[in-house]
């Protein structure tokens, strides 16, 4: 083999080292960008995955709240039967619930007795003197036997007062 053969094959394997060596870094190169992209993307995958757990979470204590409120709102929307509010007769009622209804009061205790206080002056209607209108009322048979009362004595032996609201408002004008 001549030298200028030699030479030829030495070029040509030259330039093909050259070319693979290129080529290796040009691959090392997307390599690395790969890596990268990879590994931001991986990054962005904890991340959504981090949020999405978190959602889950805030979904399963919504659906827990939730379902204690509508609890809570059954009942009043579909109230215990008792006597105050249907027509189940008192009877019917436990003896608990019946021992609530009588007892239970709407007033709040204030703690003092009941009645008139100490220092508050009274006020009341006053009998007149001169009232516009007498009337009589006498019963005409026995409330005890059912006799007749008619040819018995009468005797006043006591006097009642009515005052009406009619005759107030005519008062005050």
């Amino acid at each position: 083999m001549a030298i200028s053969d030699i030479f030829r094959t030495f070029v040509s394997v030259n330039q093909k080292v050259t070319d693979i060596s290129d080529a290796l870094q040009t691959m090392t190169e997307e390599m690395r960008l790969m890596r990268e992209t990879i590994d931001s993307q991986h990054t962005e995958i904890c991340n959504l995955n981090r949020k999405a757990e978190a959602l889950h979470q805030e979904v399963r204590c919504l659906k827990k709240e939730n379902e204690t409120l509508r609890e809570q709102l059954a009942k009043y929307e579909t109230p215990e039967k008792n006597s105050g509010n249907s027509s189940t007769p008192p009877s019917k009622e436990s003896m608990k619930d019946e021992a609530i209804r009588r007892t239970k009061t709407l007033r709040k205790p204030t703690g003092r007795k009941p009645g008139g206080q100490k220092g508050h002056e009274g006020s009341t209607l006053k009998m007149t003197q001169t009232p516009d209108e007498t009337e009589d009322i006498v019963a005409n048979y026995c409330t005890k036997s059912g006799a007749s009362l008619e040819d018995c004595e009468r005797i006043l032996d006591y006097v009642t007062q009515v005052v009406s609201i009619r005759g107030l408002n005519n008062l005050t004008k």
